[in-house]
């Protein structure tokens, strides 16, 4: 070593060569070969994935319509309905990369979404007696509270900005389809007569509209890879459904879905 050290020293001393160290050179090459070697998008990964939800899952509204059973009798019903969902998701996200840019992902997240509808019935009969008009008003009520779990499946061909070779954070952008379908839907309904009097509880499961529906996605995100080699894969995407899985006059299932996700990866 101290006669291969002497030999550099007389060649830099010459001008053969530039003076570097043993020790930069040595660090050099090392680094080097860190920054050539790994995949930084492996070829198949699988991760958690936690999702946010911008928006509620059902857009309560209300719905007032009216119907005249015979010409004595008029029949109100006011029905009102309120979100009763959780904007928090969860599962898997597999990927599988295609080419040095292109990856497919596939995920499969679990959701759970309710509502709750009020609805009022007011009843007003006109009889005459005597040639005098007298009205009778009854009001009933009852309550709806409706809950599921959906299962939304996300397919997307994402597009990497850096080959899946090269070290460092990267973009994606990424679009495709989306499945969903209900898991399971268990409803409690109880009612209020005129007098006051509440019946509890009919537990009839209420018919959704669809019991799945297919979407179209559209998002971008970005990967980092952390000191212990686990991916972070924070996301936004978007998702428009074509089909409502509830639709009702005053309870309609929300068609533009805006998520936030984030993904660790192994």
């Amino acid at each position: 070593m101290q006669l291969r050290a002497c030999v550099l020293a007389v060649i830099c001393s010459a001008g053969l060569l530039p003076a570097q160290s043993p020790t930069a050179a040595s660090s050099s090459s090392s680094q080097k070969g860190q920054n050539n070697e790994g995949n930084f998008v492996r070829r198949f990964s699988v991760g958690v994935t936690l999702s946010v939800l911008g928006l509620n899952q059902i857009s309560g509204g209300t719905n007032t319509t009216t119907t005249k059973p015979n010409s004595a009798t008029n029949v109100t019903a006011d029905a009102t309905s309120t979100d009763a969902s959780s904007r928090i998701g969860y599962g898997v996200t597999a990927q599988v990369a295609i080419t040095d840019h292109f990856a497919v992902a596939i995920g499969g997240y679990l959701r759970r979404m309710g509502y709750d509808l009020s609805t009022t019935l007011t009843t007003d009969t006109t009889t005459f007696i005597n040639g005098v008009s007298s009205t009778t008003t009854t009001t009933t009520s009852t309550d709806e509270n409706t809950r599921t779990r959906l299962l939304d499946i996300p397919i997307a061909l994402r597009f990497y900005g850096k080959g899946r070779h090269t070290p460092g954070a990267r973009w994606f952008v990424e679009g495709g389809g989306a499945w969903r379908d209900v898991r399971k839907v268990s409803t409690s309904l109880s009612s209020t007569d005129n007098a006051g009097t509440v019946t509890c509880c009919n537990n009839t499961a209420a018919q959704p509209a669809h019991r799945n529906a297919r979407g179209f996605l559209g998002g971008a995100g970005a990967q980092f890879i952390d000191p212990f080699g686990i991916r972070v894969i924070p996301e936004v995407r978007y998702t428009r459904w074509v089909s409502p899985i509830f639709d009702t006059p005053a309870t309609h299932m929300q068609r533009n879905q805006v998520e936030a996700t984030l993904t660790l990866s192994f």
